[in-house]
This record gives C-alpha cells, sequence and structure tokens, in this order.
C-alpha cells in the first residue's frame, strides 16, 4: 500500500525511519528495523521482531509481557513519537494477534504529563483481544467523542472500540502513551503492528428521526414509518408460537419441582434432594439456595432492569448532532419539549410511531408478553411501576431516602454518607415506609434492594483500596459523627495515644486528632492499622444494614431484605450484609462468574443474587459496548447463556437480572451512557440473537441437575 504525499511528509516530520509506510493515519510504529524496537521503553515483557501478526510492512513485534501487573511497552514524546500535539487526530489504533487459548484484555495509556500515575493526567482504553484472534484496537481520545457521549462514532470499520475512562486530557501535550496488560495473570505473548494515530469521525448529523446512527445499515435497521408495523406483526405471530415455558407456574416457579411450605409471600429456603434444611447441617458441596414463590414452588430469579418507557438524551446545545427534531403541532412533540434544557425521547417516539396513541398500554403488554416467552419471571430494578398491578411477572422494588443535609465524607473518590449522623435512621426509615406502602402486601412482590453501589471500597486489591471507606473517614478534615466513633473505637483498644502511635506508626498528639483533624497514615499500612480499620468498617457497615434491616422489616414484614447491589465489596461489608439481609446483591460485570472468585459466597449462611451484568456489541450501530464487551450479537447470547451457566453452578445464588431492557440513547442518557446493552434496541426491535440464547437456557433453569 502506498502512503499519500501529505502523510509521508508528516511521517518524516515525526522522525520516522525513510521508506516507512504509513495507511489509514499517521503511523508512529510498525516494528520494521532494530530501530524500531530501540524507540520505546520495554517495562517488564521483552520484544523482539517476528514474520507472524503483520499488517504493515514485513515484521512485528513478538512481545512477551511478565506476569506482574502492568507489564508494558512505553513510548515518549522525543524518542517514540517526536510531536506532542495529537489535536489533530481523534484516536490510537492497534494490530494485535492473540494466539492464546483465552482473551487478554489489553490496555492502552495516553499522557499529557510526566507526573501522569494512572488516575490524574491520563485515559486508559480497555479491551480483550478473543482468543486466537487477529484484531485492531482503536482508543478514541476526547475529541472523537462528543460532549454527553461515553462513546462515539466508529473510526475505523470492524475494529473494536475499546472503554475509555479517566479525565480528560491535554492533547495538545501528550508526552508518553504506553500499550500494557493490566493483571495478565500468567506470562502472555502477543503480536503487535502498525501503532498509528487516526483522523477523528465526523460528528454532526449523527441521529436519524428514529434516534439510529445515519451512517451505517444493519438487520432490522428501521428505514420507514411502515417498517414499524410489519415488525409488530411479525414479532407478534412469533410470540404466539413461542409461549411461557410449560415448567412454569403462575409465578414462573418450577411447577413440576418439590413443594415447600406455602407462606404467600416470596421466602428463601436452603434445599437438598427436595427438602428444605438449615445449610449449616448439609454436607458439604450438597444442596442449594432457592427462592420459594408464593405458590410454595422452588423458585429462581431471572430478571430484566429498567422496563420503562425510554430514556431522554441531550438536545440543547447538541442540535447539531440530530438531523430530524419533532416540530410545533406533531404529536411526537410530547417527547422533546422546547426549550433551554430540551431533550429528547427517541424510544418513546418510536414507541408511539408502533403502537399508536394507546403505545403506552401496548408496550406495557407487549413487555411483559416478552419477558412470559424469552423465559425471564421478575421484573427488575428501576422498572416502571405501571408493570406491577397486571400481576403477571414479580417484581421488586428500588428504594431510596432524602439524604440531603447530613454529613459525609468521600471514600474511593465518591461521597458516602454518614450513618452515625444522628439523622440517618429517621431519615431511611421515612425512605423505607414511603417506597413499600404500595407494595408491602402484594405477594407478586419479591422485595426490595434498598440503594445501589455504595462506595464500600475502592477497586484495587490491596489494603488502600480495601479501606478506602475507613480511611476516607480518618481523612477528613473537620469533626464528623463517623469520626468521633472512630476515636471511641480506638480508645477503647489502646490504653493512649502514644499506644496507638507505636501501633500504627504515626505521630498523633492526641485523641482530638482523630476526631477533629485529617489523619495522614503510614505507608505501607502497619498490620495493627489494617487490623482497626477492618473493624471500623464492620462498624460502619453494622449500622447501616441493621438500621436498614429494622425498617425493612417494620414496614414490610413479609417481603424479602435484597440487599445494597454491591459492586465494591470488601470482605467486611459482605459478611455484615449476610446477617441483616434476606438476599446479599452484587452487580457483577464479567464475562461470567469465575468459581475461586465467588465461591466465598457459599460460606456467607444467605442466598445471594446478581442485580446487574449485561454484554454489549457494535455491529447494530451503537457506539459503545458498555461495561463487558463482544464480538458481535450471536457472541452476546453466547456470552449470556456462559455468564447464566456460571451463576448456577454456584450454590448461593438465587437469581440474576440483566441490565437492562433497552439500549441507551446512541447520544448519550443523563450521564453519557449510550450502551448497547438493551434485549431490544431503541426502535423496540428485539436483539433475535441474545433473545433466542436467553430463551434457550432459561427454558432449562429448573430441568438441570441441581
Amino acid at each position: 500500500m502506498k502512503a499519500t504525499r501529505l502523510l509521508l511528509m508528516l511521517a518524516m516530520a515525526w522522525g520516522m525511519p525513510s521508506g516507512a509506510q504509513v495507511t489509514n493515519g499517521l503511523l508512529v510504529n510498525s516494528f520494521e528495523t532494530s530501530a524500531d524496537l530501540l524507540r520505546f521503553t520495554q517495562n517488564n515483557c521483552s520484544v523482539s521482531s517476528s514474520t507472524e501478526g503483520i499488517t504493515d510492512g514485513r515484521k512485528a513485534a513478538l512481545v512477551v509481557f511478565s506476569n506482574v501487573d502492568w507489564p508494558n511497552l512505553s513510548f515518549k514524546v522525543g524518542t517514540g513519537f517526536d510531536n506532542g500535539d495529537w489535536r489533530a487526530w481523534g484516536a490510537v489504533a492497534v494490530d494485535i494477534l492473540n494466539t492464546n487459548p483465552a482473551s487478554v484484555t489489553v490496555d492502552i495509556r495516553v499522557d499529557d504529563d510526566f507526573s501522569a500515575d494512572g488516575a490524574k493526567h491520563c485515559q486508559t482504553g480497555s479491551m480483550g483481544v478473543p482468543a486466537g484472534q487477529k484484531e485492531t484496537l482503536v482508543m478514541s481520545l476526547t475529541k472523537s467523542v462528543p460532549p454527553g457521549m461515553r462513546g462515539g462514532p466508529p473510526i475505523a470499520p470492524d475494529a473494536l472500540q475499546m472503554n475509555v475512562y479517566g479525565a480528560s486530557i491535554d492533547l495538545s501535550h501528550i508526552v508518553a502513551f504506553q500499550v500494557f496488560l493490566p493483571t495478565p495473570g500468567r506470562q502472555t505473548t502477543l503480536f503487535l503492528d502498525n501503532i498509528r494515530l487516526l483522523p477523528p469521525p465526523a460528528l454532526s448529523g449523527l441521529a436519524d428521526q428514529y434516534g439510529q446512527f445515519t451512517r451505517a445499515d444493519w438487520p432490522g435497521k428501521i428505514h420507514q414509518d411502515a417498517d414499524f408495523q410489519k415488525q409488530n406483526t411479525d414479532e407478534r405471530q412469533w410470540l404466539a408460537t413461542h409461549p411461557k415455558a410449560p415448567d412454569r407456574d403462575l409465578y414462573g416457579a418450577w411447577r413440576d419441582g418439590p413443594k415447600l411450605t406455602n407462606t404467600g409471600f416470596f421466602r428463601t429456603a436452603f434445599v437438598r434432594d427436595g427438602q428444605e434444611l438449615s445449610p449449616a447441617s448439609a454436607p458439604t458441596d450438597q444442596g442449594r439456595w432457592w427462592l420459594v414463590a408464593p405458590s410454595g414452588q422452588l423458585f429462581f430469579s431471572l430478571g430484566v432492569d429498567v422496563i420503562d418507557y425510554g430514556e431522554t438524551t441531550g438536545v440543547a446545545s447538541r442540535e447539531s448532532l440530530f438531523n430530524w427534531l419533532p416540530g410545533p403541532g406533531d404529536p411526537l412533540r410530547q417527547f422533546s419539549y422546547p426549550g433551554a434544557s430540551r431533550a429528547a425521547n427517541f424510544y418513546g417516539m418510536n414507541l408511539y410511531r408502533k403502537y399508536g396513541a394507546d403505545w403506552r398500554i401496548q408496550a406495557r403488554t407487549r413487555a411483559l408478553d416478552r419477558l412470559d416467552s424469552w423465559g425471564f419471571n421478575t421484573i427488575g430494578n428501576w422498572s416502571s411501576s405501571d408493570l406491577f398491578a397486571a400481576h403477571r411477572v414479580p417484581y421488586t422494588v428500588s428504594v431510596g431516602y432524602d439524604n440531603s443535609g447530613l454529613a459525609r465524607f468521600f471514600s474511593a473518590g465518591q461521597q458516602m454518607v454518614d450513618v452515625f449522623d444522628a439523622g440517618f435512621p429517621a431519615r431511611m426509615a421515612a425512605g423505607i415506609a414511603n417506597a413499600v406502602a404500595s407494595w408491602k402486601n402484594d405477594p407478586w412482590c419479591l422485595g426490595y434492594f434498598v440503594e445501589n453501589e455504595l462506595p464500600w471500597a475502592g477497586w484495587g486489591s490491596g489494603p488502600t483500596e480495601q479501606y478506602a471507606l475507613p480511611i476516607g473517614v480518618l481523612a477528613f478534615t473537620n469533626a464528623l459523627p463517623a469520626k468521633a466513633e472512630f476515636a471511641r473505637l480506638l480508645q477503647s483498644r489502646y490504653p493512649s495515644v502514644s499506644h496507638l502511635n507505636a501501633a500504627w506508626n504515626t505521630s498523633l498528639a492526641s485523641w482530638n486528632d482523630i476526631s477533629n483533624h485529617a489523619v495522614t497514615l503510614p505507608s505501607p499500612l502497619t498490620a495493627a492499622c489494617v487490623a482497626d480499620l477492618s473493624g471500623f468498617l464492620t462498624d460502619f457497615a453494622s449500622r447501616y444494614f441493621s438500621i436498614v434491616r429494622r425498617n425493612m422489616k417494620q414496614f414490610a414484614q413479609n417481603q424479602l431484605y435484597l440487599g445494597c447491589r454491591f459492586a465494591s465489596r470488601p470482605t467486611e461489608a459482605v459478611s455484615v450484609a449476610a446477617d441483616y439481609c434476606d438476599v446479599v446483591s452484587f452487580n457483577i460485570y464479567s464475562r461470567s462468574l469465575d468459581p475461586n472468585t465467588w465461591g466465598f459466597t457459599s460460606t456467607l449462611g444467605k442466598p445471594c443474587m446478581i442485580g446487574e451484568f449485561h454484554f454489549g456489541a457494535l455491529d447494530r450501530g451503537m457506539f459503545h459496548p458498555g461495561l463487558v464487551q463482544t464480538r458481535n450479537q450471536a457472541d452476546r447470547g453466547q456470552a449470556y447463556q456462559e455468564y447464566l451457566s456460571s451463576v448456577l453452578a454456584l450454590p448461593a445464588f438465587v437469581g440474576c437480572h440483566w441490565f437492562q431492557y433497552c439500549d441507551e440513547p446512541l447520544t448519550g442518557r443523563f450521564d453519557g451512557e449510550n450502551y448497547n446493552i438493551g434485549m431490544v434496541s431503541g426502535t423496540d426491535t428485539p436483539y433475535g440473537e441474545l433473545v433466542a440464547a436467553a430463551r434457550q437456557i432459561q427454558s432449562e433453569i429448573y430441568t438441570r441437575k441441581h
């Protein structure tokens, strides 16, 4: 392939070897010569030339990454590249061949300052390269993603768009970038070639009148209003020939399975050979937890979150993103009010186009029909409450409370309410009483999730991440109820501040330093300090979960307290949750559940549930795959079956809920998320491959060996 004269001139300006090829952008390194291999630093990896994995020229790089955290190839301005002004470019791309038997996660980090530390002055892209595949990874830079969106339009055909996170960076002052493996787990070999910068995509006119991407086509795309009617007719016929699984009872429980005591509401039970017993009395690795439906039949909760009538996307100050918006007199104007804060609900518009003036009633009925046919038996969190009264599918309810004015502090970079604030119990009680009022006597209500993904810890495995919450309390500058409680606990353990200083390797002048001033902890933390942080975290979690439990059982005594949906999950908080919750809930985003990681759930003495998981792909016009990317829609279905199979293999789990029913808006919801994570698209088109895979494995839920 021949480069254009302009790109060759740019290549020369960047100090590249004479004769280097430049294709589809500006070449940074194609590993052609021995000089190319000297233009970067090898950190915990070794690099050599190879004739395998070539996409540019005659050579590629064979890279052997060591089994340590963050092995990388590091490119710095002046050696790895000459020009740190990247304002003309929209992405970094690299071609990678993975000959390993498993997928390998590859990251690219771009720094705008030499003080970058992985969190500040840098952005990082992350993506898994499938086993045995050769892929192009593309990390979008800031200018390639319009404001209000997490992912922008595709930059390279058939490439894998990396998930990008981190602060905004100064593209006029790029000082370094690196290609690395975050935690390889073993020595890993990859072939790299053709590292390059790509031009940014055009960002105007991205969405058509249906909220779809304008510059691509795919199976199921809506081209005209009449397409909705054909789609509707075809689906009605499909649903008629794909009814609810025959082994389900009224509630979606196992009709032909063991029948336990009927309480008239959902409850939990540990079951072995069809008999209910205490988990402590069961032989090791025998029996499993179940939910029990109001009918007394065993129930495994298969849910879908956020079943509603669409999320809005911001329009004001972003009008150029849209090819069309409803004008005056258009009945679709109800979905996009004009004004300074104008937004648009394209999913709502499409439901109106598809079902007519009574769109809400028909869309509600269609959603319930789909759940039955697809094998789901639970309406998940944050769904529209008007689905509940139909009494066709059991449901869960989300509980929050008014925490305004309560003391708070930072834990892992997020605000956490201080549960030792004297006002916390009454606020939580009022929130629970209000949330359960309409549902507390309804046997179709499975239970309640209270709050979501609280910052119990950071995401790393070290003690400073695991104990981010108590460290955040100590770091608070002024008086705080939690600081006073921490000081009280320490005074009960140490005779004096001098004893505490000796144990912690600190130099506190008095107990007052803990109660009223920021405390700086030593690095590394001493064993005694870690033990005390652990003790306070247990104390904090005990106050939180005990208050929630007391109020849940006061105001909704017949229904289940389903926990707080852990994202970060320090051992202490999870253990306390098991003491007070009826079901301990986790949001788990991964291809499947590793039994070595999640086997501990069998020791909690309580059942567990997954509140969120999903997979996305970029082959149907969406810009971001969500938190777990798959190759395409068929692979989404395969991933769904792998995930559910892994959940069933863990006997503590009694359900898992998909997040979410409909794709997020192409141009971003309130926080910019624009993920392909729906069972249906923004045009209410079911993803056939995902639906078929879910229906198939969910029809076997109760007939698999338990």
